[in-house]
């Protein structure tokens, strides 16, 4: 039995693998081919892995294990430096789409359907929950990351992933708490205080003996053991986690939050990688297993899964929309992170599964939100294709309306300014830009999205605007027309682009230079009309070469 269960491991996992390898040619996410490989290998068709009832706890258990160590690398991510790079706004940003998410859709589903409020709660919180893996590499396929709308869409998911806890937390005791009479009651003080042994021993053991184990002569000269080391304290906070009746998700993100504070993160984190990788490869393969097709298909299931899908989408897209427009984001801006990240998420699996061996969910009810999960994720890629475009139309409807938002509003006349530069992006390579112009004696009007670089640019005596350099009413406002020369620094190679091709079009003859990330944009850039390209993957690899043949050229010429 032992080795045929292997061997089903093996097979789902090549099935996955080899799906995801086919949608990568195609550019669709790795994630989504999981998905789809566990669910052709599966009972819902193929039949060829997990038919078992046995095989299919093996399984949850195997993507248990996979989140779990998911979850240990997330909280060595959350630093109080990469809370700060997030800053405040984008923090009450992600705080509020939780908020208000989750009582929203269980004050629909309660109007719709005669629920019980534990059971609402655990479906709102599904629905509240994205996307983590897919977004995060589309935006860095597409090179949007480092764009304030790609700031704006990974500050949501991250508070996503710090919820995850408590939500987890919330559903364990609200499937307990019913059944409990009030002399039962101190069993969840028992498991409170258990929980709160657990964290003081992990606190105890990260800073009193794995900084010194990790530090000692045998495990630095030993590559294997700090690897194991790393392993065994995410499982183990998992198993302990488990076996005080809380789910081993909280005990290994709890370690990892706890770990992420000693010197020893990064390289704690690059150890665990490799390993999470696969068990998160077997934790999507195996929520393919669990979609039942042939239950989607009977009795017009399909219908409610379509319509519970959409919903949500719909109605995360607009809350999302509304707070991030009400925080001072372009209207465009708003709807194209709602529409990003307004699929039903990875750890909606975990939720739904916590739900239902709790008996907050049915099968039935489990099956359709795990189904509009995956049916949410496959339409991930097209929601974020279509997310600036829609933003835009939307954006314009509106402003035909008379509704508009004062985001692209600039605050300062530019009156009589001529034979000036204009600089586009105040990030870390406009700013030096900044500099060097003024240190030349050529003070430059800055253009930027994010409010707290235009207050900096204006700090230091710089004309600034707060608008999007790719619009031609916020190009003419900087009297493009009579300037010298156009500096573009901004991240997105889409808005560098539109902004290139709108300066050429109000002033055919001014000079433009343009940043790009990579080589791959240069020619996009100069058929657009630059003059000049700087690509930073070539400007960083010459200065690499001249600062180490500068550091080496006495010994060169000793030896000549």
């Amino acid at each position: 039995m032992g080795w045929h269960v292997l061997g089903e491991f093996l097979f789902l996992l090549v099935s996955a693998v080899t799906v995801a390898a086919v949608l990568e040619r195609l550019k669709i996410n790795a994630v989504i081919g999981y998905l789809l490989g566990g669910m052709l290998v599966g009972p819902g068709v193929l039949g060829l892995v997990g038919s078992g009832g046995d095989e299919t706890e093996r399984y949850a258990v195997m993507a248990e294990l996979g989140v779990s160590l998911l979850l240990f690398t997330i909280g060595l991510e959350i630093t109080p430096a990469k809370l700060r790079l997030f800053g405040i706004r984008g923090g009450l940003i992600g705080l509020a789409q939780v908020v208000v998410t989750v009582p929203l859709v269980m004050l629909i589903i309660m109007m719709i359907r005669d629920m019980s409020v534990p059971t609402a709660f655990a479906i709102g919180c599904m629905v509240t929950l994205s996307s983590t893996a897919i977004v995060a590499r589309l935006l860095a396929d597409r090179t949007e990351l480092d764009s304030p709308y790609g700031r704006d869409v990974l500050s949501v998911l991250l508070i996503q992933d710090l919820a995850v806890v408590p939500m987890l937390i919330a559903i364990s005791f609200l499937g307990v708490a019913p059944s409990l009479g009030l002399e039962e009651a101190p069993s969840i003080g028992a498991v409170t205080t258990g929980m709160l042994i657990g964290v003081g021993a992990l606190i105890i053991v990260a800073i009193f003996v794995l900084p010194r184990l990790l530090g000692s002569q045998v495990f630095r000269r030993n590559r294997d053991f700090p690897i194991i080391l790393a392993l065994a304290t995410a499982l183990t906070a998992a198993w302990a986690s488990h076996e005080l009746g809380l789910s081993s998700e909280l005990g290994a993100f709890v370690a990892g939050i706890i770990l992420a504070r000693t010197d020893f993160a990064q390289q704690l984190r690059a150890d665990v990688q490799v390993l999470k990788s696969v068990f998160l490869t077997l934790f999507f393969a195996t929520v393919g297993l669990l979609a039942d097709l042939g239950w989607v298909f009977s009795d017009y299931h399909w219908v409610s899964v379509i319509a519970f899908c959409l919903c949500g989408i719909f109605i995360k897209t607009v809350v999302v929309a509304v707070i991030v427009t009400l925080s001072g984001r372009k209207i465009r801006t708003g709807i194209r992170t709602g529409l990003s990240i307004a699929q039903i998420g990875e750890f909606s699996f975990v939720v739904g599964s916590m739900a239902l061996a709790h008996q907050l969910l049915m099968e039935s009810g489990f099956q359709m939100l795990v189904s509009a999960t995956v049916l949410s994720l496959l339409l991930t890629p097209a929601l974020v294709t279509i997310a600036k475009p829609t933003g835009i139309a939307v954006e314009n409807i509106l402003g035909k309306l008379g509704i508009k938002n004062r985001a692209n509003e600039l605050d300062e006349n530019t009156e009589g300014i001529t034979n000036h530069i204009v600089l586009a992006g105040y990030g870390p390579a406009g700013e030096e830009a900044a500099q060097t112009l003024q240190l030349a004696g050529i003070t430059p009007i800055v253009i930027d999205l994010n409010p707290n670089l235009v207050a900096k640019a204006r700090s230091v005596g710089i004309h600034a605007d707060i608008g999007n350099s790719s619009q031609r009413e916020i190009l003419e406002h900087a009297r493009i027309a009579s300037a010298r020369a156009l500096i573009i620094t901004v991240p997105d190679p889409n808005a560098i682009i539109a902004t290139i091709q709108q300066a050429r079009t109000l002033a055919p003859d001014i000079y433009i230079v343009a940043r790009a990330r990579y080589r791959r944009f240069t020619s996009l850039f100069e058929k657009a009309g630059a003059n000049h390209v700087v690509a930073e993957e070539g400007v960083v690899g010459t200065l690499l070469g001249s600062m180490t043949v500068s550091e080496l050229q006495p010994e060169i010429s000793e030896e000549d």
